[in-house]
């Protein structure tokens, strides 16, 4: 089968390789993926968090099964499936919690999503494996994966009704952020961005944006808040004086969500008086839990979440490199590789 091979730094080839192994496993045809900054963040460095190159990557795909046991009850040949790609083992302590994201021996279910093919354990294959209806398009079922992970973060910032919310960066996920706030009961959404073109999606899907370039943002809110702040400021934008500036427009006992991590330099230099004294909570997520596919599918499936306005690009397997060396362009949101 064709598949997508990441070497190093910024080397990734178009190969031949073996099919994955397929006794007694799921064996899927892929047809699309859709690019995450993770990967991008991979081909730039040479590797991926998890795992050393060589690697195919690609973790937001979804395809048709083409062979299955006849013993599975619950899936067929032909079924159209997205994949949840990283599987908890389900018996260690964060498990045991219901940290289900945080898994200590958290397992790939299959090869990555950048390939013609993908092989599935059956006994993952209830946990991993997610019906796809007609009505949803390939398209838009390789946004399940980003917004899984957008629901984790929501959770963790416990949004009620009427909160004010300020984003920082309308990217994919920025943008998903916006939709899933406005759902949760977010009365104002603020969006800080300094594309325009990313700043008229926003725009369209419901935000107040505001462009921070050429407006101070802390007045901005302090004005759109009387004076009080907001409710969460989440940061998709992880530079450490994005982040300072955050504590400067959160109100007392607010949150600052750190969504995403840097590739370089990570720390961060905070003044602890604005933790002690104004009791503002930090916090972060990562991944999914996996019920959240599920959740995340409803919303698609009943028109709750716009993606159709987010996709930029579709592009065939042989033009990825192009892809991920093209997905940090402001003009470019979310890019999908179809097979």
């Amino acid at each position: 089968m064709k598949a997508a091979v990441l070497y190093g730094k910024k080397n990734i080839k178009i190969e031949e390789v073996d099919l994955p192994a397929n006794q007694d496993n799921i064996m899927i045809k892929i047809a699309a993926c859709g690019i995450c900054i993770s990967d991008v963040k991979a081909y730039q460095e040479g590797q991926s968090h998890y795992f050393k190159p060589p690697i195919i990557l690609g973790h937001e795909y979804v395809g048709s099964i083409v062979k299955i046991s006849k013993k599975n009850e619950d899936f067929k040949k032909g079924d159209r499936v997205a994949v949840i790609h990283a599987v908890n083992c389900g018996y260690c302590s964060y498990c045991q919690k219901g940290l289900f994201e945080l898994c200590e021996n958290k397992q790939r279910a299959s090869n990555g999503g950048f390939a013609e093919y993908v092989s599935i354990n059956e006994k993952f294959a209830k946990i991993a494996l997610l019906k796809i209806p007609d009505k949803l398009s390939t398209n838009e079922a390789t946004f399940l994966e980003p917004i899984a992970c957008c629901i984790e973060a929501l959770e963790k910032c416990k949004i009620k009704l009427g909160d004010t919310i300020v984003i920082i960066g309308a990217g994919v996920m920025g943008l998903l952020l916006l939709q899933l706030s406005l759902l949760k009961g977010a009365s104002k959404v603020i969006v800080s961005e300094i594309n325009e073109y990313r700043r008229n999606i926003a725009k369209s899907l419901g935000a107040t944006v505001v462009n921070p370039e050429e407006i101070d943002l802390k007045k901005f809110i302090t004005k759109e808040t009387c004076s009080e702040g907001v409710d969460v400021a989440i940061t998709t934008v992880f530079k450490e004086y994005i982040i300072k500036e955050c504590f400067l427009f959160t109100r007392k006992q607010g949150t600052v969500f750190i969504f995403g991590s840097a590739i370089k330099n990570p720390d961060l230099l905070i003044n602890s008086d604005k933790i002690h004294y104004d009791q503002i909570n930090i916090m972060g997520s990562s991944a999914y839990k996996p019920f959240h596919f599920s959740i995340a599918l409803k919303l698609l499936k009943e028109n709750r979440l716009s993606v159709t306005p987010l996709i930029t690009s579709v592009e065939p397997l042989k033009n990825i490199k192009k892809a991920l060396d093209n997905y940090i362009k402001p003009e470019n949101l979310k890019i999908i590789i179809r097979m």
